[in-house]
């Protein structure tokens, strides 16, 4: 019955939602070609194909990212931010077919009143239902009655939760716990002893339920909590496991799918997000446009570095890459022909700690070499691999192989994300600080990364180049 109920509610809401799009559909089409042409027989066939294509990318997007599901406890801005990545994907899907209908192109001055008009009515839309049915849950309406399976530190943290945030829409009956589970908490005892675990079936049938929270510790109780579940599920009652099974420091966890079995993903690098493939796609198009600014350079580079010493004009050098796969690294050439095998004669005097070489002034540099260097525009070929995908823009430096072989277990977390051209260590000095805090700055910019961060050590490397900070 509680299906059914939930059903039912996602269906309105979608067809609400659906009602939404085609409103503000209409909206930017009359603010582009005024309010005359608004007819379904007068509207061009590639914006029918458009709004076709945006419906069916909704319901499928719609359903994946839960915009459906309750949103009781959740922070409307999560909500928001799923509303503004559908509608994002959305309009991307349905423009691709603009492509193939070449003599009837889409309005791009349509599409950008489309979309900030459409994202913001849906996100209005949550944000007045969810103010409304707050306004009722805090005067004691659309409540929903739950229990506590368990009485310790665990149960007392959510039901500080429920009790700080009335408009949640909760009320706990009280809790039922056993022996062994930390039951002398303090915290709780104002809330009610229903009883035992056995006496849960009874409990179950003999009151108003609508969910179970289930707080006991995994570990000890797995057979019994097994049996809640079961139990629960024979009667509709919905239950709810803390997810926090493991002690982790670092670690960010969420729910998925594996094929048709859900799983817990425990993550510390950033988890594949419409965030990570705009990153890829700036990577794609700020690649393609450098290279062509600067095919020019690449032309006297080439020149200066054929005129001046023998070897050929491009570095190629075995390097790792996410999560350990290799790739052919690019670099102009800065040294001699033969740099690679006097590299164990200069091993002595190596600057920097760690598994990694440098010299500030390298023997085996060319005299154009050095300047190719300190101007970084030796660094310049690996906007190829931007572009195939063997790194990104900014992320943590390639290391060599024979560098990753000697990391510690914590060292190897920086091949958790695609190596980049520019990052934090760049921008902070680059051979002017010690191997430790070069992967510290490494580890800090995965567990922190964002676009924005992307564009900050963007807007911070070219003032950086220009100084020459750090190179050598």
């Amino acid at each position: 019955m509680l299906s059914q109920h939930k059903k039912r509610l996602a269906t309105t809401f979608c067809v609400i939602d659906i009602f939404i799009i085609l409103v503000s559909f209409c909206v930017a089409y009359c603010l582009r070609f005024g309010w005359k042409e608004l007819s379904i027989p007068g509207i061009p066939i590639q914006f029918l194909i458009f709004f076709l294509t945006y419906l069916i990318a909704w319901i499928y997007l719609s359903s994946r990212f839960k915009l459906y599901t309750s949103k009781r406890i959740t922070a409307f801005w999560y909500e928001a931010w799923d509303v503004c990545k559908t509608t994002a994907i959305c309009l991307l899907i349905a423009t691709l077919p603009a492509f193939f209908i070449r003599e009837h192109p889409l309005s791009r001055i349509f599409l950008l009143y489309l979309w900030p008009l459409q994202t913001g009515a849906l996100i209005l839309f949550r944000f007045v239902l969810r103010k409304t049915l707050k306004y009722f849950r805090r005067r004691g309406y659309n409540f929903r009655q739950i229990i506590i399976v368990g009485r310790n530190e665990r149960a007392a943290k959510i039901v500080k939760q429920i009790k700080e945030n009335p408009e949640f829409g909760l009320y706990i009956l009280g809790y039922i716990d056993a022996p062994g589970n930390g039951n002398n908490v303090g915290s709780q005892h104002d809330l009610k002893l229903m009883g035992s675990l056995k006496d849960l079936e009874k409990i179950l049938t003999e009151k108003v339920i609508d969910e179970v929270i289930v707080t006991l510790p995994f570990k000890s109780f797995y057979s019994e909590i097994e049996k809640i579940v079961h139990l629960c599920e024979q009667v509709g009652v919905e239950v709810k496991i803390s997810t926090d099974l493991f002690s982790l420091t670092l670690a960010k966890e969420s729910i998925s799918r594996f094929g048709d079995i859900q799983v817990i993903d425990l993550f510390t690098s950033p988890k594949m997000s419409c965030q990570l493939l705009l990153k890829r796609l700036i990577d794609i198009i700020t690649s393609v446009i450098l290279l062509v600014l600067f095919s020019p350079l690449f032309a006297i580079v080439s020149i200066l570095i054929k005129t001046t010493s023998k070897g050929s004009i491009f570095f190629k050098q075995p390097r790792v890459s996410y999560n350990g796969r290799q790739f052919s690294f690019l670099k102009f050439r800065t040294m001699i022909e033969n740099a690679e095998e006097l590299k164990k004669d200069l091993m002595s005097l190596n600057e920097m700690d760690g598994p990694v070489f440098k010299i500030r002034n390298d023997p085996r540099a060319t005299k154009a070499g050095r300047f190719l260097r300190k101007t970084s525009i030796d660094e310049l070929p690996q906007l190829i691999n931007v572009l195939k995908g063997d790194m990104s823009l900014v992320g943590p430096r390639p290391p060599l192989p024979s560098e990753v072989l000697e990391y510690g277990l914590a060292d190897r977390r920086r091949l958790s994300m695609r190596p980049g051209i520019t990052c934090t260590w760049q921008v902070n000095g680059r051979s002017n600080i010690s191997f430790e805090k070069w992967m510290e700055l490494d580890r800090e910019y995965i567990d922190t990364w964002s676009l924005w961060l992307d564009l900050k050590i963007l807007a911070k490397t070219i003032p950086s180049v220009i100084r020459g900070s750090g190179a050598s």
